[in-house]
């Protein structure tokens, strides 16, 4: 059997939006000398907010240049999805998913405007072996500009979004992961090697990124794979004090890492961030620095029913009893996902080595499907109970719980939302009304020529704008309608999967 071979892979987000961003036609070109000298080392490039067809045909034939001669872009909305994948080998299927819910239609930021979901492509690879497919998918999802986030009582290694824009990127992650799955699972059966990778908007300790984590457990991040710890400040890609663009960015900046490479590979030989300072300048490629990872293509085989990637905390002591971390396994009050990947990895090989009869009990049960269940004591209404005999709820149904507060939340936020647009479109064709009326007693009335003149002049320049930002308003309300349905579809969809994660507990 040849090599399983690696793929050397870098997701960046270009800041290519005119008018809105800085530089960005120096900055593109630059970009574009970038990819046309270092793409030479690179297999595959993802790219996000490439939004005009000029800078989508820069950045491609720079690229082509370099032995990139394969690229698809990934279209929708009003501005389009800004999405662009630059890759060595073959496409073999391309596909895309718009997001249900993409933003506050009328609100300044545009994100309702814009087309963005998440794209996929099926590449052929020149390795032999089972390593000869890699699935690839980049997204962009809503931007955070509040970075408000308050810790769960129960799920203490999350932290919950609590800005007005959390419902949105909740939304886009469930929708993300609900595209993901088939193809992931598919891809584990087969051998593939799945890459997933983008602007994702979230740092790894937030509620996002932890659903992800739990809902697609094939997935790992390849920054915590290459050794380095989750939360260093190393990692981060975006608000860096260093970065002359941050001062740019709406609500000032939060050091973040919040461009991932994930991968169901077995190994990562490395993850730095880079595209940094432009050669020759003080400026930056962008407000975001990418990340570059090389990553083999070789896949875990492991047993789908094993449940594992989770690892002890400092257990409550209503679950615990005694307060005893080896009482509350015991019992089976578990700890959060997080924190030492490899760890988890180890804990991972240990069960699978296991009988299944042995490792149907105790830290590592099995399950009818890849659930990764952590405990933690909370009844159905998201309290904890007291006593040894406390309710013991899976990781994955507190995060779905959590999840479809979200998704509550955005629904009420809509409708709210559309009531003030309803009082605007109210208010401005009032206002288009009287100025009608207006032009009509300046062409009626018996008055003076300059009188006339005058209602005529204001009416003209009245009316029409008023009616215009009254059709504009009913144009958002409808927009938002689609908003609602977006919401309330994924809620049903997170409903059900939160029955599933129950009856599997339970089971």
């Amino acid at each position: 059997m040849d090599s399983p071979g690696q793929i050397k892979v870098l997701t960046f987000n270009t800041w290519g939006l005119p008018l809105a961003s800085k530089d960005d036609k120096l900055r593109l070109r630059m970009q574009a000398e970038y990819f046309r000298q270092s793409g030479k080392t690179l297999d595959v490039v993802l790219l996000q907010e490439v939004w005009t067809d000029e800078y989508v045909a820069l950045l491609k034939d720079a690229a082509a240049e370099a032995g990139l001669v394969h690229a698809t872009t990934f279209d929708g909305g009003v501005l389009g999805a800004g999405l662009l994948v630059l890759s060595r080998f073959p496409f073999t299927d391309v596909a895309f998913r718009p997001y249900s819910v993409r933003g506050e239609p009328g609100a300044l930021q545009g994100e309702a405007m814009s087309g963005k979901g998440i794209g996929y492509a099926r590449v052929q690879l020149p390795y032999g072996g089972r390593c000869t497919t890699l699935h690839i998918f980049n997204t962009h999802t809503h931007a955070n500009w509040v970075h408000s986030v308050t810790p769960d009582a129960h799920l203490p290694d999350v932290k919950v979004p609590t800005d007005a824009f959390a419902p949105y990127r909740t939304a886009n992650i469930l929708d993300a992961i609900a595209f993901v799955k088939p193809i992931l699972v598919a891809a584990e059966a087969a051998g593939d090697l799945v890459l997933a990778g983008g602007d994702w908007n979230v740092p790894v300790d937030n509620l996002e990124a932890a659903l992800l984590v739990e809902l697609l457990p094939g997935l790992r991040d390849a920054w915590q794979l290459a050794g380095h710890s989750a939360l260093d400040s190393k990692g981060n890609t975006c608000g860096d004090p260093g970065n002359v663009y941050t001062g740019s960015i709406i609500g000032g900046y939060v050091p973040e890492r919040i461009d991932f490479l994930w991968t169901n590979s077995s190994r990562v030989l490395e993850c730095e961030t880079v595209l940094k300072i432009m050669p020759g300048t003080t400026l930056n490629y962008s407000d975001h620095f990418g990340v570059r990872g090389i990553i083999s293509c070789e896949v875990d085989s492991k047993d789908p029913c094993v449940v594992a990637m989770v690892r002890p905390i400092t257990f409550p002591e209503e679950c615990s009893g005694s307060g005893s971390a080896g009482d509350a396994v015991a019992m089976g009050c578990w700890g959060p996902t997080g924190g030492d990947i490899n760890l988890r990895d180890r804990q991972v090989s240990a069960a699978a080595a296991l009988p299944r009869s042995a490792s149907s009990s105790g830290p590592f049960r099995t399950s009818p499907g890849p659930m990764a269940e952590s405990k933690v004591a909370v009844d159905p209404a998201g309290n904890v109970s007291g006593g040894a005999a406390c309710r013991k709820v899976s990781r994955r149904v507190r995060l779905l719980q959590l999840a479809g507060e979200q998704l509550r939340a955005g629904v009420d936020a809509t409708t709210a939302g559309q009531k003030r647009l309803l009082r605007r479109a109210l208010l401005f064709a009032a206002v288009t009304l009287v100025a009608i009326a207006v032009q009509l007693y300046g062409i009626l009335a018996e008055t003076d020529y300059w009188a006339k003149r005058l209602a005529a002049a204001v009416a003209v320049s009245v009316a029409p704008s008023a009616l215009g930002l009254c059709l504009s308003q009913l144009v958002w309300m409808s927009m938002g309608t689609a908003g609602r349905r977006g919401f309330g579809q994924l809620a049903r969809m997170v409903e059900v999967w939160e029955k599933v994660a129950r009856a599997e507990m339970e089971g």
